[in-house]
């Protein structure tokens, strides 16, 4: 959590605001601001990072908009990399951004406070999860999009079933892949084969609860640490950074109980993905993490039963079961709450069957995932396409 800012800061950030912006209309040429990225976040920059390579190594400018004062790239600029920083006015920005595309990762275009380019630019976006389209975003949230980058098969069915049940104009729907999670990938093989310190003794469970009323820490959490220790393993817990930013309270029980336990660590350090690489196993509820984790290190993983994350209660109208619904038992295994006592013999059963987990899990990979591998090729000649 960051400290508040003083009134002096807030200012000063006010101008580097009107700087910006002063910069990106008045400043740069516009064949170089044909392609403007805009991220709220610095942390979704990472959905990008293919496409913002691939670009610029095929000669093309491209503007990338942040509002987030602190991202770390805005050192990286270049001769066709120009990043810009404006926070409270880019509301009044995206109306008039006289670009040929405009790419973000946050749906709800049109429907809250940013809306459209005037300029008719393509309006693309590209999903910062593996979670369906239908279930994980609200109704209408992709409506003024002219482009989705698809990441599998599954998302295709789901937008077109959307499109007729609801009479909406059809999008562009490019079967593009999921950049994050072929970079998990190949981050994962380097950390294998890297000569690193030898693995701990004890197999790593690494438990990932997703950010919703009903999660793993409040439901079971203390439960599920205690049954896993007692089994031998060690457990890291990793919360969703929303619950240390507010909801830190539920996790003091954890501090207070473990505080001398040796073989239990609670990772507050979100940014780091130290123990996603080194987990033997990941347990979860419905985070679309679980999906990068087993999609990029091939290692199963146990899904605690709760109450699903719906941004949209009419998604059973879609007809489609969610991918992060269906995919459960082809990627790992579910229990229930009432059955938590079961999760200690469910990782041992992981461990001892290891290769028949992975077996099943790069096989539901290749079903639904599209061009692994390929996915900022695929949309970097999408992008040059409509320039």
């Amino acid at each position: 959590m960051r400290p508040k800012l003083t009134l002096r800061q807030r200012i000063g950030l006010f101008c580097r605001e009107l700087s910006n912006i002063f910069r990106f209309f008045f400043g740069t040429p516009k064949h170089k601001r044909r392609i403007v990225f805009y991220v709220a976040q610095a942390q979704y920059v990472a959905f990008f990072e293919g496409l913002l390579e691939a670009l610029p190594a095929q000669g093309e400018s491209v503007c990338y908009i942040s509002s987030d004062f602190d991202d770390p790239i805005f050192a990286q600029a270049t001769a066709r990399f120009q990043p810009f920083y404006i926070n409270h006015l880019y509301t009044l920005v995206a109306p008039f951004l006289d670009a040929k595309v405009i790419v973000y990762t946050m749906p709800d275009l049109n429907l809250f406070h940013i809306r459209r380019s005037i300029f008719d630019p393509d309006h693309i976006f590209v999903f910062h999860s593996l979670c369906s389209s239908h279930m994980g975003l609200r109704l209408g949230s992709l409506d003024h999009f002219d482009t989705v980058f698809c990441n599998g098969p599954y998302h295709k069915r789901e937008i077109e079933k959307m499109e007729s049940l609801y009479n909406l104009k059809p999008k562009t729907l490019v079967e593009a892949g999921y950049y994050r999670l072929e970079k998990i990938y190949r981050q994962h093989q380097e950390h294998v084969n890297a000569k690193t310190p030898a693995k701990p003794e004890k197999p790593l469970v690494l438990i990932a609860p997703s950010w919703q009323r009903d999660n793993i820490i409040e439901a079971c959490g203390l439960q599920l640490v205690e049954v896993l220790l007692k089994h031998g393993y060690k457990v890291v817990l990793r919360p969703h950074p929303m619950t240390i930013y507010k909801k830190p309270e539920v996790l003091r029980p954890f501090q207070q109980k473990y505080a001398n336990e040796a073989n239990f660590i609670l990772d507050s350090q979100t940014a780091s993905e130290q123990y996603f690489h080194q987990a033997d196993v990941m347990i979860c509820d419905w985070s679309g993490v679980a999906m990068e984790f087993a999609f990029g290190t091939e290692n199963p993983v146990l899904f605690i039963d709760l109450l699903p994350k719906v941004h949209n209660p009419d998604y059973e109208l879609i007809g489609y079961e969610p991918l992060e619904s269906a995919i459960r038992r082809e990627i790992g295994q579910i229990v229930s709450v009432a059955q938590i006592e079961e999760a200690g013999a469910i990782v041992e059963d992981f461990l001892n069957q290891k290769e028949k987990y992975r077996a099943r899990i790069i096989r539901a990979r290749e079903e639904n995932i599209y061009h692994f591998g390929r996915s900022a090729e695929i949309g970097a000649s999408y992008i040059l396409s409509k320039l």
